[in-house]
């Protein structure tokens, strides 16, 4: 049996609370894409234990087999007969959270063709994801808009430093509050330029212990733009509304402090994106991906060109998204 999972494409658009004040840390808000994706197939009848990778994606094989090892060593699986082949990946380190979905197409196909009865959180955290933000974890099970409550902390608690899921791996998948559709009729153009990828691994972990943690002002009013602007706005599908609460958290928190270290490339784009008129617009994790949200597919085209056209000296890859309500799919091609 061969199997195929198509993943969808993580949305970061804030955390909330690197302070610990509450007696939590991280939680955060993002949202679940159509694209780009990854695409991972795995069977269990080969004569060989084999890792491909699309010639562009051959960074990744290491990846896939440090994760399927977990998998393997955790519940006793002979690899001998298992194939692996990366068909499609998107560019990691660029806040688009496509390390996690890798991981979890690696874990949930070896699971289900060995017939594994384990919940989607136990293999999330063997695969040492959700460290951290809990959307691209939670997000692969069920897609849509997620506002995590992250991790308990304190001395002997799930984290006790201000750390990304990098350097937070024996951290529980964070918990998830609250999981809503994201209304159909959104667009978001996506922009992914090409500069230098965002903050990970020792850069990453140096941020946060830089700049965390967070002051409590800026906490609770970052708390505030969610329970007051961008959920109302979301449930109401009134984007001028959720807009207002996503403009808004750019310029305070963590997110303040991620785009103050950002390449003048994205600073100039989201101006950009603010001055053409969009009513929603963020940058997408430590970035450099940006995206900006309109209500229609004429409105999305327009705006994807004119991003286009800004940015024709740099390039980039570009995407006009669809939201993705469903998570990951799971198809048996063979």
């Amino acid at each position: 049996m061969k199997i195929r999972i198509t993943t969808p494409c993580r949305i970061h658009l804030s955390l909330i609370d690197e302070n610990g004040y509450t007696g939590r840390v991280d939680g955060g808000i993002g949202l679940m894409l159509n694209q780009p994706n990854v695409v991972f197939e795995a069977s269990n009848s080969a004569k060989e234990f084999k890792i491909e990778a699309h010639k562009y994606y051959r960074e990744s094989i290491e990846i896939i087999n440090e994760k399927a090892s977990k998998i393997f060593k955790k519940y006793n699986i002979n690899n001998k007969n298992f194939h692996f082949n990366l068909i499609k990946y998107y560019p990691s380190h660029v806040g688009l959270g496509s390390k996690t979905q890798l991981s979890l197409a690696i874990a949930n196909s070896i699971a289900k063709l060995k017939n594994l009865e384990i919940n989607h959180r136990e293999l999330t955290k063997i695969v040492e994801r959700g460290g951290t933000s809990g959307i691209g974890w939670k997000g692969f099970l069920t897609g849509g808009f997620i506002l995590d409550a992250g991790h308990e902390f304190g001395i002997g608690k799930e984290k006790e430093n201000f750390l990304p899921s990098s350097a937070s791996k024996s951290a529980d998948p964070a918990l998830t509050l609250l999981r809503y559709d994201i209304p159909e009729n959104w667009r978001f153009v996506l922009t992914i330029p090409n500069i230098k990828k965002g903050a990970y691994g020792d850069e990453e972990v140096s941020i946060f212990k830089k700049y965390t943690p967070i002051p409590k002002e800026e906490v609770n009013e970052v708390s505030h733009q969610i329970l007051m602007k961008i959920i109302p706005g979301l449930l109401k599908n009134d984007l001028d509304c959720f807009g207002e609460g996503l403009k808004s958290i750019q310029s305070i928190g963590f997110k303040k402090i991620e785009i103050k270290l950002q390449n003048k490339v994205v600073k100039d784009l989201l101006n950009f994106i603010d001055n053409y008129g969009a009513k929603a617009y963020g940058m997408s994790s430590f970035g450099p991906s940006v995206v900006g949200i309109v209500d229609s597919d004429f409105q999305a085209k327009k705006m994807l060109q004119a991003i286009q056209d800004h940015l024709k000296d740099i390039g980039g890859h570009f995407y006009i998204c669809k939201p993705n309500n469903i998570g990951a799919k799971y198809e048996i091609i063979e």
